[in-house]
């Protein structure tokens, strides 16, 4: 069984956004697009929060406003700066009406902007079209708050999603990462006139030399088996879950088993057997495609725990079933969508057998670069299939410190973004040390 992790093919721009950052593919687009500029050393600083002044820029550039030059600017706020750079995008937005100043006749371009504002620039940039909701787009956004229209149009795009609990939490400072994922996610629909952000687009990979891969969300855990099963799971950590046999509340998990049909039944066979074979009162069945092979799938919600199946058929004549369930707390309506996302994400690999890799060979390479500057990323690239475990913000004083696990060579890496630098290296999964 192997685990990989898989990641576009674009060159890594800043030495402290890794391959295996949630936030990657979208940082290094906007790089490529010209949106986004990193810093004189080479960072992109991804936490760090976003000032007034710079979102606007980067939703201007990234919506594709020309922004003109003018010799001099008049403006009713009072506290801008003779010749900042910002007086150009905000001549456009505040003309646009994309931005407003405040009572005191202040526009404060150097405060800090949260997710709710940011919304709104970027909707409004866009000349999107927006009403007030027919019910709470997110359970802490009530349908009458004055940013509720922006966040159900991008809650329908896709381009935001609730945190771990369930909440949006609207109110937040958005940070530089974060901002550039939700532009990312509306220049990739535009690009692609699409409906809405394929979520699963740059999710993790699970390749299984049974002949699937499927992708699964950050933030999920991928719990092996020996008979060859696997289970996804988003483990419920404000609820202190410690297993993911049973749904806590905001929690949700995917099992995946091959069927090897010794039988030989087709896939009319097979699946009416399941129909058959399964009691659920009132269950749904429906007949359907995945990427081009026959599945079918299963979904009720009278019961205890509502349940997403999918039973594939796959060209070898071997099955591919996915047994998926969530809890019902806030974060239910978007497990539901990922447990989804996730399943319909299956592909046949025609050829599951995979090469011999020398991962004593790799990990003792890794150990010659620890405590090596720069050469951190380089050491990471060494596993192709590692998960973060977590993140300490404070770090060592310099920056913050990433932990990776391999599964495959069952190690952590222990990893210092601000000097590109692998700090330590242990066996087995874990963050001490």
């Amino acid at each position: 069984m192997i685990l990989v992790l898989l990641f576009p093919s674009l060159a890594a721009a800043f030495s402290d956004v890794s391959p295996s950052d949630q936030y990657y593919a979208a940082i290094t687009y906007l790089e490529d697009h010209d949106v986004i500029q990193g810093y004189g050393d080479g960072t992109f600083k991804p936490d760090n929060e976003v000032t007034r002044a710079e979102a606007m820029k980067m939703i201007l550039i990234g919506s594709g406003v020309e922004i003109p030059e003018y010799g001099t600017y008049e403006f009713p706020f009072s506290d801008l700066e003779n010749d900042a750079w910002y007086l150009p995008y905000l001549h456009e937005a505040y003309t646009a009406d994309i931005v407003s100043g405040y009572e005191d006749g202040t526009f404060k371009p150097h405060q800090t902007v949260n997710l709710a504002e940011t919304l709104k620039i970027l909707i409004l940039a866009n000349g999107f079209s927006t009403s007030y909701p027919d019910g709470n787009p997110f359970y802490d956004v009530d349908e009458s708050v004055w940013f509720a229209p922006y966040a159900d149009y991008a809650k329908d795009l896709n381009l935001i999603e609730p945190q771990d609990d369930g909440y949006l939490h609207a109110d937040q400072n958005i940070t530089r990462a974060e901002l550039a994922e939700i532009m990312y996610r509306l220049m990739y629909i535009e690009v692609n006139g699409l409906s809405e952000f394929p979520i699963n687009l740059n999710w993790h990979k699970y390749q299984n030399e049974l002949g699937y891969e499927v992708s699964y969300p950050y933030g999920w855990t991928a719990i092996t088996a020996d008979d060859g099963g696997i289970v996804l799971w988003n483990k419920d950590e404000l609820n202190n879950q410690t297993g993911w046999d049973r749904q806590y509340p905001n929690s949700a998990s995917t099992s995946i088993f091959v069927n090897e049909n010794y039988d030989g039944l087709s896939s009319g066979e097979f699946f009416a057997d399941v129909i058959d074979d399964l009691d659920y009162k009132n269950a749904e069945f429906r007949e359907i495609t995945v990427n081009g092979l026959y599945a079918l799938q299963v979904f009720d919600d009278s019961g205890v725990e509502p349940i997403l199946d999918t039973y594939i058929y796959l060209p070898n004549d071997t099955i591919l079933a996915m047994y998926g369930s969530w809890g019902s707390g806030p974060l239910a309506q978007h497990s539901q969508k990922e447990v989804y996302a996730l399943q319909m994400s299956a592909v046949y690999v025609e050829d599951g057998s995979t090469t011999t890799i020398d991962w004593e060979g790799i990990i003792e390479e890794a150990r010659i670069l620890i405590q090596v500057d720069e050469m951190g990323n380089y050491a990471l690239q060494l596993f192709d299939d590692l998960v973060i475990l977590e993140t300490d913000t404070i770090g060592v004083g310099t920056g913050p410190v990433d932990y990776y696990y391999s599964v495959e060579a069952d190690v952590t890496l222990k990893y210092e973004r601000s000097y590109d630098v692998l700090l330590d290296l242990q066996e087995g999964q874990t963050t001490f040390f």
